[in-house]
């Protein structure tokens, strides 16, 4: 078990423990003055306090299941020892601890059940408030007053949460994302190649790789300029987006090199997507700039199973990237098919690649 305890552990532990101990205290301070009822209430309300906090500190791990149980019953242990004390100031502790719950809640479990912790919490200081040995119109009041307390902090707290998951879940976005293209960079094959390959699987179909070079793209950069070379780039991503699918990877893997990862039935099936893919570029149009050029390797390969996907999508790549190079040497403009073993292991990316057959075009 490892030695570390995490941070949503830690969290409960603390409530558990400021929840315990406080009621061993009462409990015998009751004891001495006599009130023995009360007594016993708060022992039993620190003894579970106190059986949650040991078991958190024993798993030094709490799911989302735990965590739901944990505050759940640390709710039951308030609302019965505020409504059951016949000692005031308890009743008010109790109510004031379950203003904390929801928030524990909301840095640690999911929308529903944040949403039923909170709707116990009010149900609890509502009912504490009502029997308390005041007048009714004062006990309405402090019934109305706690309900305030426990939604404005949570409210405040479940936004809070939900912005940092936003700016999380940008971050993670913006970390795996080509600026220029929207692409996914080379960290999103990391990321992605877990789900093309088990798609391919589960379909029963290889996995396919094209890597795509612009031809002569250091010219256009060189006599243009290279804000008119990252239009070029941004008009090729654009293409490759619509006609790629919604599960497809699509890919910037550096410099003009672009690539594309997904799944076929059959090589004719492949084939029309290449030749898709060629002529989608070529139909792009930049103002001043002649048609746009791309020569295309590609490559396909049976998942094997147990395979590291992100090895097998790499070597698939490279043996593509040198099925371009074929390409881009009998004259570019054109699809150079690489021949290669029918299943792929993470070592075969160091074995030769011959290119099959070509489908010419105009030589940009």
């Amino acid at each position: 078990m490892s030695r570390h305890i995490e941070w949503r552990a830690v969290t409960l532990l603390a409530i558990c423990l400021t929840g315990s101990i406080p009621l061993f205290v009462v409990s015998a301070f009751q004891r001495s003055v006599g009130s023995d009822a009360d007594a016993r209430l708060a022992a039993l309300g620190a003894s579970i306090w106190g059986c949650m906090a040991g078991y958190i500190a024993v798993r030094r791990r709490v799911g989302p299941r735990d965590g739901a149980a944990i505050i759940g019953a640390a709710s039951t242990v308030m609302i019965v020892q505020g409504v059951g004390q016949d000692e005031l100031t308890i009743r008010w502790l109790c109510a004031a601890a379950l203003v904390v719950v929801p928030v524990a809640a909301a840095m640690m479990l999911g929308t529903r059940e944040v949403a039923a912790t909170t709707a116990v919490a009010v149900a609890g200081v509502v009912a504490i408030s009502l029997t308390l040995p005041t007048p009714p119109l004062l006990r309405v009041y402090s019934a109305l007053t706690m309900v305030v307390m426990v939604l404005a902090p949570i409210t405040v707290v479940t936004l809070l949460v939900r912005r940092m998951q936003a700016a999380r879940d940008l971050a993670r976005t913006l970390s795996v994302t080509d600026p220029l293209t929207g692409l996914s960079n080379r960290r999103g094959i990391q990321a992605r190649a877990g789900s093309i390959v088990a798609a391919a699987s589960a379909a029963g179909e290889p996995v396919t790789v094209m890597v795509l070079d612009l031809d002569h793209f250091k010219t256009v950069n060189d006599t243009h300029g290279h804000a008119v070379g990252d239009r070029v780039l941004m008009e090729v991503a654009g293409a490759m987006t619509r006609i790629a699918r919604a599960d497809d990877l699509l890919v910037r893997l550096g410099g003009e090199e672009l690539g594309w990862v997904a799944h076929f039935p059959g090589p004719d099936e492949v084939a029309r997507a290449a030749e898709r893919l060629h002529a989608a570029v070529r139909e792009q149009s930049v103002p001043d700039l002649p048609p746009v050029t791309v020569s295309i390797g590609v490559v396909t390969a049976e998942p094997t199973p147990g395979q590291e996907p992100v090895a097998a999508v790499l070597s698939l790549l490279s043996t593509a990237d040198r099925a371009l190079y074929e390409a881009k040497r009998a004259g570019r403009d054109r699809i150079a098919y690489a021949d290669r073993p029918r299943e792929l292991t993470p070592t075969s990316s160091a074995a030769p690649a011959s290119t099959g057959r070509n489908r010419a075009g105009p030589v940009a």
